[in-house]
């Protein structure tokens, strides 16, 4: 079934539509200009002796020797070793036979009415015309008691002549020769045509698959474009004039969904910078108010909002960036960041240990971003770290950094959906779900590339790829 399903998808294949068109053009011609040409021919009804058919045959051979000669004279053979000419001279003792083409001779024995027909003179005439591409030819053909002969003359700019002699006992003939006759009949017919419609294809095929290539190079640039950084388009340059209609569209919709995701992403910096005064005013009320278990829940909350805002403020200022510039140590950034965290993880009863394969390991980017990612990673694994346990980070010298806990691990969610904004694999967790899609914008906007998995013995593992 999958294989009938495959097949018949194939039929939405602009390749597989143009064979199928060519296919059928190919049978329509070959009915047009050969089937039926061939069918309308007369039958011919071979009524003629014995003696008459053998010499018909042999004037076939000699002729059909004498051109492969003429054209490619490597090619030629021995015409004595014909089947044909062996059994008539099996049946003819003094049959002798006589080819030349220009100044090769073949057969069996010498010319015998070259001169006496005046076949010789006819040649020196020839010779002396101011045109040499004027042709010349005649034939004789001789029936007798002593038996039968008959000979061929003809020269335009090369001299062809065959002659044969002394044929009086027939053969039986292999009727099975005359198919080769009208396989050339059939190539007469469909040659040309068959190589006119094979070139017409080959030039159609050449041009489409340049096309389909053009296409799917603009395919790999379309799949290539970061969602979150629209500021590249898809070429128009050397692509298809049928094709640019479609490469316009699309860079006109890039163009839409960048200058929306601008306005949305200006809307929520400006809402969230906006919300920061209100929440320090409220939170600096509530530091006024009596103390109680009602002031420290509202403080909570005030705090909680706080960290939300501003989570959202750096995930929005890192998206609104294109490039960053500068060189960072991770050796050094992973250790500053465990520092910072160490009586975090001290209250949490996990221990956080840096595994480097050098003391510096320098990457392309920015220190402030670079700590920052590293930190949420920290911070997520000591929050799901069980106490008395190890919060490993990982440096290797390829710039690639894994963090490493024992907790429960993500279980059967999609590694990819963890750096979505607001994900939360966990309902009890705390926070707003924004810590890892922070780090997925950093380690995108320094062209990186991030994964996480479940590890076998428990516990989840992170991973961070920056070009070193």
């Amino acid at each position: 079934m999958g294989l009938l399903r495959r097949i018949w998808d194939w039929r939405k294949s602009m390749f597989a539509q143009m064979l199928v068109l060519t296919s059928i053009f190919l049978g329509w011609g070959l009915y047009a200009f050969v089937i039926r040409p061939l069918a309308d021919m007369p039958v011919q009804v071979d009524v003629a002796p014995p003696l008459q058919a053998t010499e018909s045959e042999v004037r076939s051979v000699l002729a059909q020797f004498m051109i492969t000669v003429r054209d490619d004279p490597s090619d030629a053979g021995d015409i004595t070793k014909d089947s044909l000419i062996r059994e008539v001279e099996a049946r003819n003792p003094d049959f002798r036979f006589y080819v030349r083409v220009g100044n090769r001779a073949f057969g069996n024995g010498p010319p015998a009415f070259f001169r006496h027909f005046g076949f010789a003179a006819l040649e020196r005439v020839h010779r002396t015309l101011a045109d040499p591409s004027i042709c010349t030819q005649g034939e004789k053909i001789m029936q007798g008691k002593d038996g039968d002969g008959y000979a061929s003359f003809r020269m335009c700019d090369e001299l062809t002549y065959f002659e044969y002699r002394d044929l009086r006992h027939p053969v039986i003939i292999d009727r099975s020769r005359p198919m080769g006759a009208r396989g050339k009949w059939l190539w007469a017919f469909s040659g040309n045509f068959l190589l006119a419609a094979g070139g017409v294809f080959l030039i159609f095929a050449t041009i489409f698959s340049l096309h389909m290539w053009s296409i799917r190079r603009v395919a790999r640039l379309a799949r290539s474009i970061d969602p979150q950084r629209l500021d590249a388009l898809l070429p128009e340059k050397g692509v298809a004039s049928e094709i640019l209609p479609l490469v316009r569209a699309v860079n006109h919709l890039i163009g839409q969904v960048d200058a929306a995701q601008r306005r949305a992403t200006f809307f929520l910096s400006a809402a969230a910078h906006e919300m920061r005064t209100p929440l320090t005013v409220l939170r600096t009320r509530l530091e006024l108010m009596d103390d109680g278990a009602q002031k420290d829940k509202l403080v909570g909350d005030v705090r909680r909002l706080t960290r939300l805002v501003n989570q959202l403020l750096t995930l929005m200022s890192i998206g609104n960036r294109r490039e960053v510039t500068g060189f960072t140590d991770l050796a050094a950034s992973a250790a500053k960041v465990i520092r910072g965290r160490a009586l975090l993880a001290e209250q949490a009863g996990v221990t956080l240990m840096l595994d480097s394969v050098r003391d510096e390991v320098e990457i392309p980017g920015d220190a402030t971003l670079i700590e920052s990612a590293i930190a949420n990673l920290v911070d997520n694994a000591i929050s799901f770290a069980p106490p008395d346990t190890t919060v490993r980070v990982a440096i290797d010298a390829d710039g690639r950094i894994t963090v490493r806990d024992h907790g429960p691990g993500f279980g059967d969610i999609d590694p990819v959906a963890l750096f979505e904004p607001f994900a939360r694999p966990v309902s009890a967790r705390r926070g707003y779900g924004l810590g890892l899609a922070i780090v997925a914008a950093i380690v995108r906007l320094h062209g990186g590339e991030m994964s996480a998995r479940n590890v076998e013995d428990g516990g989840a593992e992170f991973t961070l790829t920056f070009a070193s």
